[in-house]
Formats: structure tokens, C-alpha cells, sequence
């Protein structure tokens, strides 16, 4: 898969859902393999047509409680507004999310 073709495939989703897992886009674009799709969302967040976050999510509601640029500014202890409590956060409250431009 090509980066052109990603783009393209995406395009398409323009007011639909704006964003996605990495397991949301394979169900979506049906790669030949992981690797080769990871390669081409890498070359769009590098290019700036699409962004990549890594979001915090509440470990009871799975609900996002924060987005972050890197894994160096998610913090250690965040607040789960959603259950209105204080989480140690672990790798596996994290997502990475891209996210389309509207």
C-alpha cells in the first residue's frame, strides 16, 4: 500500500468518522500486512495530513481522559474526570489515535 492510496482511501471518510485505531484503519483499508500500513501512516503524520496522538483512556469507562503529542508528555497520574478519580496511568490505558482534519 502506498501512501498515495491511504490518502485516497481516507478522503473518502471526509465527514465520517474522523478518528481512528490502528486496527480500525486495517478493518477499513485491508492492507496486505500491518507493517506496510504502518509505513504509510507514518509518511502522512510526518507530512501533516493527518495527525497521531497518543490519548489517555479511563481504565473503568475506556472513555478518552486526555490527548498527548509523545509518550514523554503523558503524565505518570491523571484524572479520570469520567469517574472523577485519580489513575496511575499504564501502557495499557494508552492508544494511539490518528485523527483526519476536518
Amino acid at each position: 500500500m502506498t501512501t498515495i492510496q491511504l490518502e485516497q482511501i481516507l478522503s473518502k471518510q471526509r465527514g465520517k468518522a474522523l478518528e481512528f485505531t490502528l486496527e480500525e484503519l486495517c478493518d477499513l483499508v485491508k492492507p496486505k500486512s500491518r507493517e506496510e500500513l504502518v509505513l504509510a501512516l507514518g509518511d502522512l503524520v510526518r507530512t501533516g495530513k493527518i495527525k497521531q496522538v497518543i490519548r489517555v483512556v479511563s481504565p473503568k469507562t475506556q472513555g478518552g481522559i486526555g490527548d498527548y503529542e509523545t509518550l514523554d508528555d503523558v503524565p505518570s497520574v491523571a484524572n479520570d474526570w469520567r469517574t472523577d478519580t485519580q489513575i496511575e496511568v499504564t501502557p495499557d490505558d494508552l492508544r494511539v489515535i490518528y485523527i483526519l482534519p476536518g
